[in-house]
């Protein structure tokens, strides 16, 4: 039995209008609005937005509440929570914001009535964002849907290929990945966010900003082509370079079949994959000695200079 999924991909203007912080949160909730709406109207099951949808752009001290709202009683998530229920789609809305007393990195997770069933906050936030007060989560949960199971990684967090592996052992089907990740390089970029998706045979789902039309594509920028990778690193879906949302059908229950090395003749490839790896010899993987610190990795910085 089929299980159809139609999910949307948001790309939110990468720019925000206004000049006091209260005009540009307004703005910046004025867009959901209308793209909660676009989405609905066009029958998605589930919709991402963009990393940090109702703060970019807008400079604030850590504890501005005004601008960095409690998450889960703000307004984005009210907002959030009445279209779902009027639309009858789940929602993943990543915001900066305030969880009991904390500034996070955070997507919240709701259902189709429009509740909260969960959130992520981002594992791997940058120094950038630390040094402004975000302070880091440390689980990859994975969020129960009616029609399967979903998890959520930000920006900096596919860097690691340990986070999507982690969603995967979880059962995470589909991986919502928000994100204003740039910096690598577009090639090197495309590269991880295609292996992501294949390594681990699930859904990505990169949720990001777009340009105005008519300004022209930055080289090297990794925004735009919001939408879906597939388990086999197609691309289903693409909102292009510029402000729109990309939506695509998948079915779930329409595993991906691969020719196999490891076993005479074709196989599910998730299944396949998991079953052949090897937990125990991979402990060097979580030996924190092998980290380095700040100032080692500094230090890599400058020889690279």
């Amino acid at each position: 039995m089929a299980r159809a999924v139609n999910i949307g991909a948001v790309q939110l203007p990468a720019w925000t209008e206004g000049t006091t912080p209260q005009e540009r949160k307004a703005w910046h909730l004025a867009q959901i609005e209308h793209w909660l709406h676009a989405a609905g109207r066009a029958s998605v099951d589930i919709v991402c937005f963009g990393e940090t949808a109702t703060t970019y752009g807008i400079q604030a001290a850590p504890d501005d509440t005004a601008v960095f709202e409690d998450a889960y009683d703000g307004q984005a998530a009210q907002l959030a929570a009445r279209l779902a229920r009027d639309y009858a789609m789940a929602v993943v809305l990543p915001l900066a914001a305030r969880y009991r007393g904390r500034l996070h990195n955070i997507a919240l997770v709701f259902d189709r009535q429009g509740k909260i069933v969960g959130h992520y906050v981002k594992v791997h936030p940058t120094r950038g964002e630390m040094a402004k007060g975000i302070e880091a989560g440390d689980a990859f949960p994975v969020f129960d849907l009616d029609f399967g199971r979903i998890g959520v990684c930000i920006c900096h967090d596919l860097s690691f290929p340990e986070s999507t592996r982690a969603l995967a052992l979880g059962g995470a089907e589909i991986i919502f990945w928000p994100h204003w990740w740039s910096g690598w390089g577009e090639e090197l970029c495309n590269a991880v966010i295609k292996s992501r998706a294949i390594d681990n045979a699930a859904y990505l789902v990169q949720a990001t900003f777009g340009q105005p039309d008519g300004k022209a594509w930055r080289p090297g920028y990794v925004l735009g082509n919001s939408g879906v990778v597939g388990p086999d690193g197609l691309i289903l879906s693409s909102a292009g370079r510029y402000v729109g949302l990309a939506q695509v059908t998948v079915d779930l229950d329409k595993p991906r079949i691969a020719h196999s090395f490891a076993v005479a003749g074709e196989t599910v490839f998730r299944g396949s994959m998991l079953a052949d790896r090897r937990p125990d010899a991979y402990g060097i993987i979580t030996d924190a000695s092998r980290v380095p610190g700040a100032t080692g990795a500094d230090e890599l910085v400058a020889v690279a200079r």
